[in-house]
């Protein structure tokens, strides 16, 4: 299990798949979901799940991983910020759920040809808010335009190195995440 929440700590933001995970440990996939879900259950790591209208299929689909403890992820500070928001946005989700009563959930979005955007709000199985995070790139997100195209769902980019918030669409990274109804 050590081995496992060790390889856990690179690879947050990324989708993971059990059977790679497995290969690497030399173990057996469901030994590798268990694993996953005794963590989970000691509120070490937490899930995020691709959104999809299909419940079955969102859970049979790879989900991403992050820590509770920010202090436990390896990488660098863009990665150390994703998982910052990742913890942010599932205390927002929650406290919608428990202060409010609302179905919220926190997911990210996924096309089958690779396009992704880091996080989506779903409130009653609506995507209601997408939002892509960056380290330092102000540039609007390929991937965030276009879901945004597609789906119109609203969206927004969160960049930790941003010297001046340009519109709406890219703020300042901490400071949204300070303004979040935890």
């Amino acid at each position: 299990m050590q081995l496992l929440l060790d390889l856990l700590r690179s690879r947050i933001g990324s989708p993971i798949s059990y059977c790679s995970i497995a290969e690497d440990l030399q173990i057996a996939p469901n030994t590798v979901k268990k694993y996953i879900q005794i963590l989970e259950s000691l509120y070490i790591i937490f899930r995020v799940t691709p959104f999809s209208n299909n419940i079955a299929r969102s859970i049979l689909k790879e989900p991403k991983i992050y820590f509770f403890d920010t202090g436990m992820v390896k990488g660098d500070e863009g990665i150390k910020f994703e998982n910052l928001t990742a913890l942010s946005l599932l205390k927002h989700v929650c406290g919608m759920v428990d202060f409010q009563g609302r179905p919220y959930a926190l997911n990210y979005l996924r096309t089958k040809d690779g396009a992704e955007v880091d996080f989506c709000i779903v409130n009653d199985h609506q995507p209601e808010l997408m939002v892509e995070v960056k380290r330092s790139n102000p540039a609007l997100s390929r991937a965030l335009i276009n879901f945004n195209k597609r789906y119109n769902i609203a969206g927004i980019q969160l960049v930790l190195h941003l010297k001046r918030e340009k519109n709406i669409d890219i703020l300042r990274g901490l400071n949204y995440l300070s303004s979040l109804i935890i």
